[in-house]
């Protein structure tokens, strides 16, 4: 199991021994063998950090420009003869 929430740089892993270990900024916050524990720890600095960092919300302008590029992107990738 791995997750993240790369705003606040917090990362929970599962090491090759079984042990779940929750990370923000690089240093280690927890470190347990219970899947729980580490996600129950892991959802509460997530929740708090969604509230410290403010959301970016993209601009029409932003929007519009990643619908052209993701479109061009599937049309180049798609060919019908193959």
């Amino acid at each position: 199991m791995n997750l993240s929430f790369i705003p606040g740089d917090l990362h929970l892993a599962k090491r090759a021994d079984g042990i779940f270990v929750v990370t923000m900024r690089s240093e280690e916050i927890l470190s347990t063998k219970s899947q729980k524990s580490a996600l129950t720890k892991f959802n509460s600095l997530r929740a708090k950090l969604e509230t410290e960092i403010p959301r970016h919300v993209p601009t029409a302008e932003e929007k519009a420009e990643f619908l052209q590029r993701e479109v061009g992107k599937s049309a180049v990738g798609y060919n019908s003869f193959l």
